[in-house]
């Protein structure tokens, strides 16, 4: 009877201890790396590897590392310098060296990618 007690307590014992143990997280959110590149006037760059998640676009990582003013989804100013529609200066993008084919909101980024700000005048 003694033994059958004792067994009885030690597989309770055990299954504590089990149940005790630290859960480890199942499921973790991966994170990718960009570039992220921003050319001011008097070709003052400022560039930087940055992370992001999966589904963030230009915008959520641009505002992430600057200070950004947009309007419909257009960036219209970065870190206090602003594009001048009077002068038909505007804030332009790249990724991968290709004008990106979106607004900044809309455009997804993708593992490795170079995105890179500059102000362009057009005649």
């Amino acid at each position: 009877m003694k033994k059958w007690i004792l067994s009885v307590l030690a597989v309770i014992t055990g299954l504590f201890l089990v149940a005790c143990q630290p859960q480890t997280a199942t499921k973790t959110e991966q994170t990718y790396t960009a570039t992220l590149k921003v050319t001011f006037p008097e070709d003052k760059v400022v560039e930087k590897i940055v992370t992001f998640e999966k589904d963030d676009s230009v915008m959520d990582i641009l505002e992430e590392h600057h200070k950004v003013e947009e309007k419909d989804g257009l960036v219209t100013s970065i870190d206090d310098v602003s594009q001048k529609p009077e002068k038909n200066t505007y804030w332009m993008y790249d990724v991968n060296d290709e004008l990106a084919p979106k607004g900044a909101k809309e455009m997804h980024v993708s593992d490795g990618d170079t995105i890179a700000f500059y102000l362009q005048t057009f005649q």
